[in-house]
């Protein structure tokens, strides 16, 4: 049988050597290539953006072609035209009723008719359209229904990675960078994988947006030059303008005297080109009116404002009607500097802070308090920079510059393999027969060689898993031991010595005194064996008390930052809290710190918990080679034992335990 197993699995294996071989190297890198798909006459018509812009036939020739694909049932063929007019629409902010309706009866009655990875779109439509009317709760809903599936060919590649490009975005916007990061690095894998210089493009421009939140400008400028760069390479004009329109924006958002240079240069270039993309006209249209008004030019802004409006109404964008109301008010208080009509603006701020569209809410604060400059309020525009300077605090909220710039510097090694693997060929053999002998031989020690190693590995497998499952136990029944003890000193020696002091016929103050002691010492021994009410009161619960507790005793300051849905069993919540206590203990008495905190979230797949503190920290290597460490081993060890990953990591600066659980 095993004979049996071997030849065929080597069979398998010549046959794909024999003919991997003549392949380029880049199918190892590569994982979905570009199919060239043949189209009829009016899918190719519909598939060109000129069409869709210059146009007035392109909706009449759609709903044709669309309607008689859906009366054929060729549902499959009535999803691709439907893609491309998906695409179009959500680029141009086209959200009208008609096609809304269509999008809509598409996604309730034929959808299911066709796979799930063909009709990505209808999500990525949808949540385009929720993010134009400020519903980000709808958006990431939208987006992460795309991201939740798995690519099997280049088109459905594109189409996660996208999403994931998008959902960077999109927690870039709600200060949430640690997210948008993990998103970006999703993107920049999955663009990686069909090698699409267009999409790599995306993703520098979101870490641009990520190092403007924090205020590095040097990188993030860095980066947008980048992605102008990718576009320009592939000629694609319409993302160089836009890359241009976000190095505009960080200009803007981080205070930079070029801007004003930069918005006229790209003004003019873009309108010698006599491109007719309403959304670029409306981007430049905003900051040139900015431009001419600093200049105190309010004629030629008037001029521009209004030929703004107009695109404005003819978009019908609820997010572009916004950015337009900004730039009117602006225009207003430079007119007039005692114009006070802001109620649309007034109105508009608490959606927008609710929805977490920081960026459009740092937008109208900064007119908020131009106004209130302009009439010398001083108190309410100082009421207002401290608004705003909640609000870049929530756009910039990231635990470490560092762990962007380290995250980045792994993504562009990456990257960089992935070229040089590209460039390299392998090299054919020309005599097909030595080739196979050659094939035959080496498959036939490979195959015995991972059959080996599998059965080692396997065997290891087996004595690591036994010995987990024994760690564990030995865990449980420690601390079934430690409970049985806490409920003995709680229920019965401090009952007696209570019952004790009662039997007292005289007060004496000095026994009294010595008896409580020995009641809260051995409260305090009971607490540190097992914490009260656990069982019941749960994980979080129970740090907060243990926090509490830990401030009071010690005169130490710590914080928790808890986020936990009761996603793991109660044994290992236990374990949880053992590792805090334990990482508390240490901090008290070896850190010198004067303060910590303990973060715990919940993550889809795992459970992490962070515990860090700014104590004078240690040499990490050196102490768990030494003959002290068992606090540390014993962090070590509970995570191990409840399927975790502790890392420690500690510097002048202080020390962090992080603890990585997998559901």
């Amino acid at each position: 049988m095993f004979i049996k197993k071997i030849t065929i699995i080597f069979i398998l294996g010549l046959s794909l050597t024999f003919f991997g071989s003549c392949k380029n190297e880049k199918t190892k890198t590569i994982l979905f290539e570009k199919k060239i798909e043949k189209e009829d006459a009016t899918m190719a018509w519909l598939h060109k953006v000129e069409n869709y812009r210059k146009t007035n036939k392109y909706f009449p020739v759609f709903y044709k072609y669309y309607n008689q694909k859906i009366k054929d049932k060729n549902y499959l063929e009535a999803t691709k035209v439907l893609d491309i007019a998906c695409v179009f629409l959500a680029d141009s902010y086209d959200f009208n009723d008609q096609f809304m309706a269509t999008v809509n009866e598409f996604n309730i009655k034929y959808r299911k008719e066709v796979p799930a990875l063909k009709t990505t779109f209808i999500d990525a439509y949808l949540a385009n359209y929720y993010f134009d009317k400020y519903d980000l709760i709808k958006v990431e809903e939208y987006f992460k229904k795309v991201t939740a599936l798995e690519p099997n060919d280049y088109a459905s590649c594109y189409n996660v990675a996208r999403a994931y490009y998008d959902l960077s975005y999109l927690y870039y916007i709600k200060g949430k960078q640690n997210l948008s990061l993990e998103a970006n690095q999703k993107s920049f894998d999955y663009f990686s994988k069909i090698d699409n210089p267009k999409g790599l493009a995306f993703v520098y421009s979101n870490y641009a947006n990520i190092y403007t939140a924090i205020g590095d400008k040097k990188r993030a400028i860095h980066n947008a030059d980048k992605a102008i760069q990718a576009y320009k390479s592939i000629g694609n004009t319409y993302n160089v303008y836009i890359g241009l329109i976000n190095k505009i924006s960080i200009y803007d958002f981080l205070g930079d005297s070029r801007k004003a240079a930069l918005v006229d240069s790209t003004y003019q270039a873009y309108f010698k080109t006599n491109d007719n993309n309403d959304v670029l006209k409306i981007k430049f249209y905003g900051f040139k009116v900015e431009n001419l008004l600093n200049e105190n030019k309010l004629d030629e802004a008037k001029k521009t404002l209004d030929a703004f409006k107009a695109l404005v109404e003819k978009v019908d964008s609820d997010d572009f009607t916004q950015e337009y109301k900004v730039t009117d008010a602006l225009y207003q208080i430079k007119k007039n500097p005692n114009y006070s009509n802001f109620e649309d603006i007034k109105k508009a701020l608490p959606t927008l802070i609710t929805n977490q569209q920081y960026e459009k809410v740092n937008m109208f604060y900064g007119v908020l308090q131009k106004s209130a400059l302009e009439n010398n309020d001083y108190k309410n525009a100082f009421t207002i920079e401290k608004d705003k300077k909640v609000i870049a605090d929530s756009i910039g909220n990231i635990a470490t510059r560092g762990k962007i710039a380290e995250l980045e510097a792994i993504y562009q090694t990456q990257k960089k393999e992935q070229q040089i693997a590209l460039q390299e060929k392998t090299i054919v053999n020309k005599n097909t027969t030595i080739a196979l002998l050659a094939s035959l031989f080496i498959g036939l020690l490979l195959t015995l060689a991972v059959y080996s190693a599998k059965q080692k590995q396997k065997k290891l497998k087996l004595e690591k898993q036994n010995a987990q499952e024994y760690t564990k136990q030995l865990l449980d029944k420690t601390e079934e031991e430690r409970k049985r003890i806490a409920s003995d000193l709680h229920d019965s020696v401090s009952h007696e010595l209570l019952s004790l002091k009662n039997l007292f016929q005289e007060k004496n103050e000095i026994t009294n005194t010595k008896i409580d002691a020995i009641i809260n010492d051995i409260r305090i021994i009971s607490r540190n064996l097992h914490p009260i009410m656990f069982d019941k009161i749960g994980l979080q619960s129970s740090i907060e008390q243990l926090v509490e507790r830990t401030q009071s005793v010690n005169d130490f300051m710590v914080s928790a930052e808890i986020d936990y849905h009761n996603s793991l069993t109660t044994p290992n919540e236990l374990q949880v809290y053992r590792i805090i206590q334990e990482s508390l203990s240490n901090i008290i008495k070896y850190a010198n710190a004067i303060a910590a905190k303990i973060t715990i979230l919940d993550k889809t797949d795992s459970v992490f918990i962070e515990i860090k503190d700014n104590g004078k920290g240690f040499d990490v290597t050196e102490t768990l080679n030494g003959k002290n460490a068992f606090g540390l081993h014993n962090i070590i060890e509970r995570s191990r034992a409840i399927g975790g990953e502790a890392k420690i990591i500690s510097d002048k600066n202080g020390t962090v335990v992080t603890v990585e659980i997998k559901k």
